[in-house]
């Protein structure tokens, strides 16, 4: 009986599933009309320099090792008998408000440049901090609720990013159609919309989604970044693999910055057309996501990973070229290949990611591996930035910066797949049994 009843309240089941889907997917909306509208409207139109840009997107990334703290800190101090929900009702609202007050920020440098960037500084670190403990507060309860049913997990992980890849082709149609004409009032009336969805999103999400907290057991004591990420690179598996994580998501997203001013500058296309690329990306990740489960059911994580970067390879190498031919359509087909390589790329190593944790350190992990993830965009936004300015300065020729940045993410995506092959789940969780215990005695005394 007291099994039964652990199952039923405490375990995952479809109402859960679908309450972190619209955490999940509210968080997320707030980051599309910063990366694909604002930045294209900073560098194309407004003529801001990419690398300040890069570092202005990049901000809320540099704070991603709040994850670790965040996710360690909150697998011992429950708040009103709850470990993760609070957080990420928290990080869901400063995520959404950040969001909102980024589109009137970038204005607001056209007329005091000092005073604008205090403020852009500002709304993005606010944004920054609200996604970070969102995210890791709702992956750390997902994995939790799923326990060692690796059923419910794959499920969770899914059905999560589906639906947000959804709403990213959702709202990239809408953005197209609501920003043409384009002007300042539209825009901040866009912005406002995304605010309000993701706020309901995340507050419905939210509702009597986590258990009480009862007779937790918890194994670690990192209570601040330095201890938790000793923890987790004493782990010779678990460093190997934050490096390959940090080096798929800088080689992947090194172009969230470049897309959108790349199709404005180099073959013309308006603010409502490079809006719509987000969609067009989206949809070549939705098909792999669905058609990837399968895959990494057949294949295994791993190979299907590989599999992904090198489509993903592809789709860098076809914009290359048709920003020398000045073809908007194949730009539009080599967006599409890299999608369908980051979806196969995300449902494989999102899977494998979930393998990498121990039960009694799970937030301590997922914080580790989010650090990872915020850690690659943040490099790949400020190097693309500065390597498209250098290139440009050095050159005159904006295409040329450009390439060089989409070149070395063929290279990075390369290497990625020559490091996968040295890493291990097994291995990774008999040195965690082990070291965790050994660093957490260590940092005690």
């Amino acid at each position: 009986m007291a099994g039964a009843l652990v199952s039923k309240d405490a375990g995952m089941n479809w109402r859960k599933v679908a309450q972190l889907t619209l955490v999940h997917v509210g968080v997320s909306i707030t980051v599309l009309p910063i990366q694909s509208t604002l930045n294209r409207i900073m560098i194309a139109d407004m003529g801001f320099p990419a690398l300040l840009v890069g570092l202005l997107i990049s901000l809320p990334y540099l704070l991603s090792p709040i994850q670790v703290m965040m996710g360690a800190w909150s697998d011992k101090t429950p708040i009103w008998g709850l470990h993760r929900s609070p957080w990420m009702v928290l990080g869901g609202l400063m995520a959404a408000f950040g969001c909102y007050g980024a589109g009137h920020a970038i204005y607001c440098m056209e007329t005091d440049f000092a005073l604008g960037l205090l403020a852009a500084v500002a709304v993005f670190t606010v944004w920054g901090l609200g996604v970070n403990i969102a995210s890791v507060s709702y992956l750390s309860l997902a994995t939790e609720l799923a326990g060692q049913h690796s059923g419910w997990r794959s499920r969770s992980v899914s059905i999560m990013w589906t639906a947000m890849i959804l709403s990213y082709i959702v709202l990239g149609i809408l953005l197209g159609r609501w920003l043409e004409p384009f002007s300042r009032e539209t825009l901040f009336a866009v912005f406002g919309g995304v605010w309000l969805a993701s706020v309901l999103m995340v507050l419905v999400g939210s509702v009597r989604v986590e258990p009480q907290a009862s007779g937790r057991t918890v194994q670690h004591s990192a209570d601040n970044p330095v201890t938790a990420i000793q923890v987790v690179m004493a782990n010779p598996s678990a460093q190997r693999f934050f490096v390959y994580l940090v080096l798929v998501l800088v080689s992947i997203h090194a172009q969230d910055v470049l897309l959108e001013p790349f199709g404005a500058e180099v073959l013309g296309m308006s603010v409502a057309q490079t809006s719509r690329l987000s969609s067009i990306w989206g949809i070549g990740v939705f098909v792999t996501l669905l058609g990837g489960i399968p895959l990494v059911r057949y294949w295994g994580k791993k190979p299907s990973a590989n599999a992904g970067a090198l489509v993903a390879a592809a789709g860098f190498a076809s914009i290359v070229l048709c920003g020398a031919l000045g073809t908007v359509p194949g730009f539009m087909f080599a967006i599409l290949l890299l999608g369908l390589g980051a979806g196969l790329m995300t449902v494989a190593n999102l899977s494998f990611m979930m393998d990498m944790v121990i039960p009694e350190a799970a937030g301590l992990y997922m914080g580790a591996w989010g650090v990872a993830n915020f850690a690659g965009q943040a490099i790949g936004n400020i190097l693309s930035g500065g390597l498209r300015d250098l290139a440009f300065w050095l050159t005159r020729d904006p295409i040329v910066g450009y390439s060089v940045v989409f070149g070395l993410e063929v290279v990075g995506l390369f290497i990625a797949i020559w490091l996968f092959r040295t890493i291990s789940v097994e291995q990774f969780h008999r040195d965690a049994e082990v070291r965790l215990a050994d660093v957490l005695a260590v940092a005690g005394d």
